[in-house]
């Protein structure tokens, strides 16, 4: 894997706003489908909440530690039970 450069605050927060419209986007997504149109709210439900974990990730990636890189590895590469 390359070498990732150092990301500055500037930088970090510039991501975190995107990620965190990108999150609330998701969640809103499934509410624009009605639910009499079955199959395409879950559709819908389920790929809003991928973009619910990705963003996750990105957020937690980018402003904690408490994430371990393992774990990030485990959302990315895992689509379990549950939304996402």
């Amino acid at each position: 894997m390359p070498n990732v450069p150092q990301i500055d605050e500037v930088r970090t927060n510039l991501l975190l706003d995107a990620v965190f419209e990108i999150d609330k986007l998701a969640r809103v997504l499934p509410d624009m489908v009605p639910l009499d149109e079955c199959q395409a709210y879950y559709a819908v439900r389920g790929i809003a909440g991928r973009i619910l974990r990705l963003t996750h990730v990105l957020m937690s990636g980018l402003d904690e530690d408490e994430i371990s890189n393992q774990e990030m590895k485990e959302i990315l590469h895992f689509v379990g039970s549950g939304q996402g």
